[in-house]
């Protein structure tokens, strides 16, 4: 319930404020509480049983529905790329894609084993599709993603604002009455900063760049390969469902076209809870690593991965120690991707990618309650960045104190934690909401482990 409100929510308008969108975004928020509060009494769920089946069927059903009635939004599409044989295009790949997550929802043994691989096709296929239908996005990450990987490859420092020196695209307009950037970081038509983002999402957006010519490809690629961790994290239908639930959220194609990085977010998430739930011991802290590096954002992370390391001690119980050892590998993982490129310039990666996001203005068209609190009680309360903070920090302690220990646990105590953070901060966009979505859907696909071994040794184990 939780995952669906919310890309009902960023579907309303595209990520932006409306009171619908607030409201379903209310309710993901209690559906989490709900879900982390039951979370030690529901124990693992059988990765068939038919009501899960069914309720995913049911969101699923919704949410290709959605999809088919409204044209992807945000999508700058030049004249050669709207007559009807796009239009065809996109609704027999979207078709074909509905088709294969139904057959997952019916026990039928001949599409047992090739209705999911044939799934991720369809997905790949309907990514490349949206990205060759919006070669030229006018949105500034997507030139942010183009032109950083370029002066990589060329020997520069893309962290350095003189050596990649970004154009204002928005030419310093002020849209619905609001500042894009902070003041002084846009001057004569060109941004006073670099890169935004860190390390590992350029180096993944440069494979895009130099092999395919736009960094998107690598970030379909990326979603794609999250969707196929997410459903064989555990054996079974409901796994695959979950991931399908993720690749067909409402906002999917406008997150890919507009160029967000949050899909190598999902990606290294996804590997983070592949690896714990099939208790891969020596890879989780390479992709939870991995993972703690590809986003600012993810502070909240690092002490929810007390609940994860379970299977990472070698007497598979969580201890303090085994947390130190967990937590000094994902460290040094985290430090090998980020502080060759760093180091180059400190002064200019830490403006770039923390001061310039300390600095950004607030959005009137946030999907956030200080924008409800700001049109129905005083603007003033716009400016407060504390309540994100305060209530993250209360989702942490109470989700650490409840949580089971488990790769679902994980997933579900981050949701809990981001989805009060990003609702309550100062620019809260469907990107943001759609990494919660993620960690919803791989926390109902990790709950599906363990019960295999019921299936195996017969009813009489039980």
């Amino acid at each position: 319930m939780a995952a669906f409100a919310a890309g009902l929510a960023i579907y309303c308008q595209d990520g932006e404020y409306t009171p619908l969108a607030l409201s379903l975004i209310t309710l993901a928020i209690i559906a989490s509480i709900v879900a982390v509060g039951f979370s030690r009494f529901i124990g693992r769920l059988d990765a068939s049983a038919k009501p899960a089946v069914l309720t995913l069927a049911a969101a699923l059903f919704f949410q290709f529905i959605a999809m088919l009635v409204r044209w992807p939004a945000g999508v700058d599409q030049p004249e050669p790329y709207r007559g009807p044989a796009n239009h065809v295009l996109y609704l027999a790949l979207l078709a074909a894609c509905g088709s294969l997550a139904f057959m997952g929802c019916i026990n039928w043994p001949r599409a047992r084993r090739l209705w999911f691989p044939a799934l991720l096709v369809a997905h790949l296929a309907l990514c490349v599709w949206i990205i060759r239908s919006s070669p030229n996005p006018r949105i500034d990450v997507w030139v942010f993603e183009q032109q950083s990987p370029r002066a990589l490859l060329a020997g520069k420092n893309p962290y350095a604002a003189e050596q990649v020196r970004f154009p204002d695209i928005y030419d310093s307009t002020l849209p619905r009455h609001q500042e894009v950037y902070g003041p002084g970081l846009s001057v004569d038509g060109r941004l006073r900063f670099g890169f935004p983002y860190p390390p590992l999402s350029l180096y993944c957006s440069t494979l895009g760049v130099k092999f395919t010519g736009d960094s998107r490809y690598a970030q379909a690629l990326a979603l794609t390969l999250a969707g196929l961790l997410i459903g064989y994290s555990a054996m079974g239908r409901l796994p695959k469902l979950a991931a399908a639930l993720l690749l067909f959220t409402p906002e999917v194609l406008v997150i890919l076209g507009r160029a967000w990085t949050e899909p190598f977010v999902v990606l290294f998430l996804a590997g983070t809870v592949f690896c714990a739930a099939r208790r891969l011991r020596w890879l989780t802290p390479i992709a939870f690593g991995l993972f703690l590096a590809s986003k600012q954002y993810l502070a909240f992370a690092a002490p929810l991965s007390f609940v994860l390391i379970d299977g990472f001690d070698w007497r598979c119980r969580a201890s303090w120690r085994a947390w130190g050892i967990f937590l000094l590998a994902t460290g040094l993982i985290a430090a090998a991707v980020t502080l060759p490129l760093a180091l180059r310039n400190w002064h200019a990666f830490w403006f770039s990618t923390v001061t310039v996001q300390s600095a950004a203005p607030f959005r009137w068209d946030a999907l956030s309650y200080l924008t409800w609190i700001g049109f129905n009680v005083d603007s003033k309360y716009t400016q407060w960045i504390w309540p994100a903070f305060a209530m993250a920090a209360i989702a942490l302690f109470l989700t650490l104190r409840t949580i089971r220990r488990s790769p679902a646990g994980f997933s579900l105590g981050l949701a809990a934690v981001y989805l009060p953070f990003i609702a309550f901060n100062k620019q809260a966009f469907c990107n943001y909401y759609f990494f919660v979505i993620a960690c919803l859907c791989c926390a109902l696909a990790a709950m599906a482990c363990g019960r295999q071994g019921v299936r195996k040794h017969g009813k009489e184990n039980l």
